[in-house]
């Protein structure tokens, strides 16, 4: 008799794990990034800037690290490495406006210049006076932009695959573009796979209920971020990140993988020759989210890079 008993809690259980990874994916998907950030001690946690509602992460103690994620994403790709980096530094992951769980009003400026505003709005709000700042991707342009026009409030500079100069012209996501197509916004949850592979070498293998809790949270932002790469590829030229970048005086780390197709390795070069100077690794194999593909490495050239830097210039 117990033998059965036990087939049909085995049975319920089954049933149970199919429900939560087929039935609710986006409550499985959640529950689990709730258990992971309360395990890292990550506080979830918000403020309010001009217009905005501004949601973050925050962990670990020591000197601010802030860490601005890329289009079309939100703060947890800059998670895995986040929880390698708290046990040295205090980590602020927040999502820009018109990202993750930040406010996303329709008539929002989400151009470049606006960002950088909307950043240092966001480091004041919470009183902090001086940061160390890392970006990737967009969010590398914006973090560039903000050491660029407030080099006061800087004290290391981290730009990881970071767009914004006219390298990013002969990437795949602006070659689509240029013929109407805009291959790094996810219209359906189906699409974001092929994202993930147009972006890593090593996509990771995931489950189903990940794949369609981060698929449906994207596609639900389709027309909105689909508006706003529209606004940061006019920005290419418009905001002149280029003319920008000898203004940074931060020590800065600049971080490619060598098989970014987004961002071409190409504009690591650019960023060193304009960036007085700037500190550059190529990470072999490595596609354009190196935070992601190798997160120890990351982590590590880091905290030499940061433990390098003098004292006063820290």
């Amino acid at each position: 008799m117990w033998l059965t008993y036990l087939g049909v809690a085995g049975a319920l259980v089954l049933i149970g794990l199919v429900c939560l990874n087929y039935v609710f994916p986006e409550f499985t998907a959640g529950w689990l990034l709730a258990l992971r950030l309360k395990a890292g001690g990550f506080a979830d946690k918000r403020i309010s800037i001009p217009g905005f509602n501004i949601v973050y992460w925050e962990a670990g103690g020591g000197e601010p690290l802030v860490l601005v994620h890329g289009m079309g994403v939100d703060r947890g790709t800059m998670l895995d490495v986040a929880e390698k980096l708290k046990q040295n530094y205090r980590v602020i992951l927040l999502d820009l406006p018109g990202f993750g769980d930040s406010d996303k009003p329709d008539n929002a400026d989400y151009g470049i210049k606006a960002q950088v505003e909307n950043l240092r709005q966001f480091i004041q709000a919470l009183d902090l006076r001086r940061v160390h700042l890392a970006g990737h991707s967009m969010g590398g342009w914006i973090s560039a932009g903000f050491a660029a026009t407030h080099p006061d409030m800087v004290s290391t500079l981290w730009l990881i695959a970071a767009a914004g100069t006219s390298d990013l012209e002969d990437g795949i996501a602006m070659e689509a573009f240029r013929r109407g197509e805009y291959v790094l916004c996810c219209r359906a949850p189906s699409d974001l796979p092929g994202i993930m592979k147009l972006a890593m070498v090593k996509v990771p293998r995931l489950p189903h209920f990940l794949w369609e809790a981060l698929g449906r949270r994207a596609a639900a932002n389709y027309d909105l971020h689909k508006r706003i790469f529209k606004t940061i590829a006019d920005d290419v030229a418009g905001y002149d990140l280029e003319r920008r970048l000898p203004g940074i005086a931060a020590p800065t780390l600049l971080v490619w993988g060598d098989s970014d197709r987004l961002v071409p390795p190409s504009a690591l070069q650019t960023f060193k020759r304009l960036i007085p100077g700037a500190r550059a690794i190529l990470m072999e194999q490595i596609g354009h989210v190196p935070q992601m593909e190798a997160v120890d490495r990351c982590a590590n050239d880091y905290i030499a890079f940061r433990q390098s830097v003098p004292a006063s210039a820290d």
